[in-house]
């Protein structure tokens, strides 16, 4: 006698979704360094916890410019589902040869493990290797690749995998690892911060104006700009232009 048989349940990543490991950078970006850099040493109007905040802040801003993941390791999941190929958005592109699209993940991968799980067909759960560092994986379509959904229906589902996701580790795996360009821009950022509180709009060259033929005030508060540690940091986004 035939009967139905369900589908089985979906295999998560051997991992649990949003554990995470915290760097700590007093020793690769300590104080002692800080203050060697920015000549603080003898200062003691510049405390260790204005610095500490000055790191913390650099930091973060190095991780919105170069996009790499810099406070820890750190287990990331995200949805890797695509829109059919006329709403197909930049973060994933549709290729009808291979019968799978690019997809961009948030973060690179740190061990170049990247597991695919919660989409509807058995073979979605699975795990494929990349390329260490690299933030781009090719996902194969298991299912939406012929849309019998109502065109014209505002809750159909118009997707290729629909609720697949991909959970993979992200992050370096400790801070002596991280580069050391990126280390320098922090430096950058910190030594411009230690000279500029910000009460005063200035340009690279510490003046108003950068010209002498115009009169006003012209120039950037823009940290990561005016002190050099984006054109540091840039080398390290695959991405920049």
């Amino acid at each position: 006698m035939l009967r139905s048989v369900p589908p089985p349940p979906v295999q998560p990543p051997p991992f649990g979704a949003g554990q995470s490991t915290a760097f700590d950078w007093s020793e690769r970006l300590s104080i002692d360094v800080i203050r060697n850099h920015t000549k603080t040493d003898d200062i003691p109007a510049v405390t260790d916890e204005q610095l500490a905040l000055y790191r913390a802040a650099a930091l973060e801003a190095a991780e919105f410019f170069t996009g790499q993941l810099l406070s820890g390791q750190r287990t990331m999941t995200e949805p890797v589902e695509a829109a059919p190929p006329s709403k197909v958005s930049k973060a994933a592109s549709l290729s009808h040869q291979a019968l799978s699209y690019r997809y961009e993940l948030r973060y690179p991968v740190a061990d170049g493990l990247v597991y695919l799980y919660g989409g509807s067909h058995p073979s979605d759960n699975r795990v494929f290797r990349v390329a260490a560092g690299s933030r781009v994986i090719r996902v194969p379509i298991t299912t939406g690749l012929v849309d019998t959904s109502n065109c014209c229906d505002p809750c159909a589902n118009h997707q290729y995998n629909s609720g697949l996701m991909a959970a993979y580790k992200a992050g370096y795996e400790s801070p002596d690892k991280v580069p050391a360009g990126i280390v320098l821009g922090c430096l950058q950022f910190i030594a411009w911060v230690v000279e500029h509180p910000g009460d005063e709009l200035v340009t690279q060259r510490n003046r108003k104006d950068n010209s002498t033929k115009v009169g006003g005030v012209s120039g950037s508060n823009n940290i990561a700009m005016v002190s050099g540690a984006l054109e540091t940091w840039r080398l390290y986004d695959e991405g920049a232009i």
